[in-house]
């Protein structure tokens, strides 16, 4: 069934029951990126403070507000809670929202949310261990492939080409780069592939290394990044999709204006 814009009203009110959601996920995924580097299980013990292992109330665990109340630090040992986690939660929150304009059926909605949950548990494993587990990437490549193809967002081929595209142009750059860029990131890919297919891939990692080259000269001009300093690129990679999904075909158009192509 198509999605009806006709009553904006409603299209809000949905936006806003899809960020809360998100919200609760992000505080998921931050669950995800410090456990699962970690070989740890995601759902025991309780959620606790890494520097004091206490116990969190339930007030404690409310995503964006709890930290918020807490002024950033443990109620217990007031050791500082890196500001990752809410902006984490309202980044996934915001996502989710968008989910119900990218998706043309209720299916395609759940479809991008889910891939979005995706790409923030990634951002986050990056952060916190510099890799991106196997025990995601894998996994997601055969859903969103699938996903993809069966909800329509890609036709079957342009899902597959792009599962293939995305994941050999990262990699031929881990070749190419002696390693420093991570087997990770390529892995990534095979899911952003099939979920954008492989011109918008392609624009994805060209948006991601611009960004990446523009915020590293910004980092090492105040001295926060040291010359041959590895940084986590999954956070670029992330602004990349975002923006080939939002304003990529907008993009593509532009630039084949400017070489004459359009």
């Amino acid at each position: 069934m198509a999605i009806s814009v006709q009553y904006p009203a409603v299209t809000w009110l949905v936006a806003a029951l899809l960020f809360a959601y998100g919200l609760v996920f992000g505080s998921f995924a931050n669950v995800v990126a410090y456990r699962v580097p970690r070989h740890e299980s995601v759902v025991r013990p309780r959620s606790h403070c890494v520097h004091c292992q206490h116990t969190l109330s339930w007030w404690e665990l409310l995503p964006v507000l709890s930290w918020l109340v807490l002024r950033g630090r443990c109620r217990k040992c007031r050791m500082p809670i890196a500001v990752r986690y809410p902006l984490l939660e309202l980044l996934t929150g915001v996502l989710f929202a968008s989910a119900w304009w990218q998706g043309h059926t209720i299916a395609q909605v759940v479809v991008w949310a889910l891939f979005w949950l995706y790409i923030m548990m990634a951002v986050g494993t990056d952060l916190t261990a510099m890799i991106v587990p196997n025990v995601l990437s894998l996994p997601a490549a055969v859903v969103f492939l699938c996903a993809s193809g069966l909800t329509h967002i890609q036709p079957w081929p342009n899902a597959a080409i792009g599962l293939v595209v995305g994941f050999a142009m990262v990699f031929l750059v881990h070749l190419l780069s002696g390693g420093r860029m991570g087997l990770g990131d390529a892995k990534l890919y095979l899911a952003v592939g099939a979920m954008l297919g492989p011109w918008l891939s392609l624009l994805s990692f060209v948006l991601a290394c611009i960004f990446g080259s523009l915020i590293g000269f910004g980092l090492r001009l105040n001295g926060r990044l040291k010359v041959g300093q590895f940084v986590p690129f999954v956070p670029f990679i992330a602004l990349g999709v975002m923006t080939a999904v939002w304003y990529g075909q907008a993009l593509l158009h532009l630039y084949m204006r400017l070489v004459g192509l359009a």
